[in-house]
């Protein structure tokens, strides 16, 4: 559970081998009475979305109002709670209903263009310039979610078991343990040695 500064915004390392699963790890500490949050507002999500490729720059900066762009980043929130909770396979209906909307939501605000490869089509966001950064942010997380949930990952995917961790991650050799072994399989290793040494 890394990070990096993005224009002086914390942004979580990518370590999930999918954007969807990337989503997932913009909090830290799963399961912890005191999580570290990385989507603090609607220029954090914006920066997120950005830095992994999942938005190009908006040409419209604004942000739009307070209550608008709170409200969109409590709707990514939750987002990855429920993409979170149907990735390890332990999602209420309600919860796939949260990642089924906004990935339709997303779709209404999308177009479908061949991959770069050319052997298969993509939802990418249209040039909307209606929408304000954040909520085009909010749209790319949803199509990442919805292609991470319908892609043959959803059937790999492993928690980390790092202390204050949880980040998910793409495991189809099922040999990794750690989102990072440089930083929670280097962590567990010092605390076994320091255990050992008492």
């Amino acid at each position: 559970m890394s990070s990096h500064l993005v224009d002086g915004v914390p942004v979580p390392d990518r370590v999930a081998g999918h954007p969807g699963l990337e989503l997932c790890n913009t909090r830290a500490g799963w399961g912890t009475l005191a999580p570290r949050e990385y989507l603090t507002d609607d220029h954090a999500l914006t920066v997120w979305a950005i830095d992994g490729g999942l938005l190009s720059a908006p040409t419209n900066d604004r942000p739009g109002p307070a209550d608008v762009t709170d409200r969109i980043v409590r709707r990514a929130r939750a987002l990855r709670e429920a993409l979170y909770a149907c990735a390890l396979a332990r999602a209420t209906p309600a919860e796939w209903d949260v990642v089924g909307d906004a990935a339709a939501e997303a779709r209404a605000h999308a177009v479908l263009r061949p991959t770069p490869t050319g052997d298969g089509a993509i939802w990418c966001l249209g040039a909307d310039s209606a929408l304000a950064p954040a909520e085009a942010a909010l749209h790319a997380a949803a199509l990442a979610a919805e292609d991470l949930l319908r892609s043959p990952l959803a059937g790999v995917i492993a928690r980390c078991p790092g202390e204050g961790c949880g980040w998910l991650f793409a495991d189809p050799r099922r040999r990794r343990r750690w989102c990072s072994m440089a930083v929670c399989g280097n962590r567990a290793k010092a605390r076994r040695h320091a255990l050992r040494q008492r």
